[in-house]
């Protein structure tokens, strides 16, 4: 009867460590999000909720989402294509990547740059947010014609 009980046991711990589930305090699972990729920029600009030409001039404090902290950016905003953006500048946080181990931003945040960008955006719990971490920010230099109608 010991041996059963004792190969029950085994069995659960391997099933639960194996899981992601742990039963050792501080163990916790990772947030894993499958980022779509718009094949054209057509496709991107329907999804987005706010589309814009803007240049983010400032860090200004972070959110959290899927576990991750994301940093959020004050833009100034040239032009709005699509959705309404309010007045001043405007609050945007870059969407981490995830899988990462806790690294938001392990090949750099894109709005972490003073350049002119063409930006897709949405709400996520009241705040806009890029709309992938890849593709939610693009640099958009003077002269460039837009990529969608």
């Amino acid at each position: 009867m010991r041996r059963p009980m004792a190969t029950a046991l085994v069995g659960l711990l391997i099933g639960v460590l194996t899981t992601g589930c742990g039963l050792l305090p501080g163990a916790h699972t990772e947030t894993c999000v499958d980022w779509v990729h718009f094949e054209a920029p057509q496709e991107q600009f329907k999804e987005a909720g706010l589309v814009l030409i803007g240049k983010p001039v400032g860090k200004d404090g972070e959110t959290s989402i899927y576990g991750y902290t994301a940093q959020i950016h004050l833009v100034d905003v040239e032009a709005v294509l699509k959705g309404e953006s309010g007045p001043g500048p405007l609050r945007i946080a870059s969407m981490p990547l995830t899988c990462t181990g806790g690294v938001s931003y392990p090949e750099g945040d894109p709005l972490d740059e003073n350049r002119r960008m063409l930006i897709y955006a949405n709400r996520q719990n009241g705040d806009w947010f890029t709309m992938t971490p890849a593709q939610g920010a693009v640099p958009f230099e003077p002269g460039t014609q837009l990529p969608f109608k």
